[in-house]
């Protein structure tokens, strides 16, 4: 088979595998789309601690059951398929308790297993008994199941950041790539959130925001993204800030900007370059803020999303712009970096 295979910083390359064979506990899916993840493009420039090379990458996927192994109840061949990344190790506290992406051992799907830029992928014993994979009918797209990955990322970084308690009013993206988007789409259309704000110093970007239902975006090249919040939330700030980009100053903005009583998320990842980021604790203090991250997504969070796609609470159509064959995959994660692409769908 062909699959796009991670040597090393800056080295990928499309070769010739070795179609994996169905071991006992495990199932081969036909890979019908895998999306470019950010973390994707991050682990070809910088690599990752949990990848030994070389390595199959590729975790946001959809594709058809094609072998199952010895021992496998839950599938059938010509399931239809989407996966999350964040695997469970089946052991942990943390995994019995449905929270496989705080799972100390952190194996994923494109990192510790060979992922989905390739035309089959074996899926680990531990993905079939704990998830997460969900099977979807064939009245949905593969690339919009395959989209059911960054989503469920999204509803954990809303459950993370929202007590029961919490309904906010506004909400800051920094960042409208892919990610951000979702964000923005979950709080309109799931959160009910009545003023969403995007920062983004891309215009392309920045359109798209409008388009998918920002109120006002943002560019943090020209304005002054602190002033601004405060002038469109009438001086109170906002209720809920998601940093969905690898930008240190949109953490130390978020301090600025969040209202009091109100909830920062540190959705993106820092580059490794990046310094510390220093904190005056009073913020947090006197403001009564909460402070939160999130990290991938549950196999619950995975189900749900791949549930908002279907029935059509949440569309994703409109955030994929471009489309490659596996064989110009190289070409695809060019342009999902250079910032002139929403999200890049590669079909094997």
């Amino acid at each position: 088979m062909i699959a796009a295979v991670w040597h090393g910083p800056d080295d990928l390359r499309v070769e010739e595998r070795d179609r994996p064979e169905a071991l006992p506990g495990t199932v081969v899916v036909k890979v019908k789309a895998c999306a470019v993840c950010g973390s994707d493009l991050r682990i070809l420039r910088e690599g990752n601690a949990r990848i030994t090379k070389p390595r199959i990458i590729g975790h946001e996927i959809a594709g058809e059951v094609v072998e199952i192994g010895d021992g496998v109840e839950n599938f059938t061949l010509n399931d239809r398929i989407s996966t999350g990344a964040d695997v469970p190790c089946g052991e942990c506290d943390y995994c019995r308790a449905g929270l496989a992406n705080s799972c100390k051992i952190n194996y994923a799907i494109g990192y510790q297993f060979d992922g989905g830029f390739a035309e089959y992928i074996r899926l680990d014993h531990r993905v079939v008994k704990y998830g997460p994979v969900q099977t979807f009918d064939k009245t949905l797209d593969w690339k919009f199941a395959a989209l059911a990955e960054p989503l469920g990322c999204c509803i954990n970084g809303f459950e993370q950041a929202l007590a029961e308690y919490k309904k906010p009013q506004s909400v800051v993206v920094f960042g409208a790539g892919p990610i951000g988007l979702m964000l923005m789409k979950l709080a309109r259309k799931i959160y009910g959130v009545e003023t969403i704000i995007a920062v983004e110093p891309t215009p392309l970007r920045r359109q798209k925001a409008i388009e998918i239902g920002a109120n006002v975006s943002l560019n943090p090249s020209e304005d002054d993204v602190v002033s601004a919040v405060f002038d469109l939330t009438s001086g109170k700030g906002a209720d809920l800030v998601f940093t969905a980009c690898p930008v240190l100053q949109t953490h130390i903005d978020a301090l600025e900007i969040v209202a009091p009583n109100g909830v920062i998320n540190f959705f993106g990842g820092i580059g490794k370059a990046e310094p510390p980021l220093s904190i005056l604790s009073n913020y947090i203090h006197y403001k009564q803020i909460y402070l939160t991250g999130s990290h991938g997504s549950t196999p619950a969070q995975h189900k749900t999303a791949l549930s908002y796609i279907e029935q059509g609470l949440v569309s994703v159509d409109d955030i994929i712009s471009h489309e490659f064959n596996l064989e110009d995959v190289i070409d695809g994660f060019a342009l999902a970096s250079s910032g002139k692409a929403s999200k890049v769908i590669i079909t094997p």
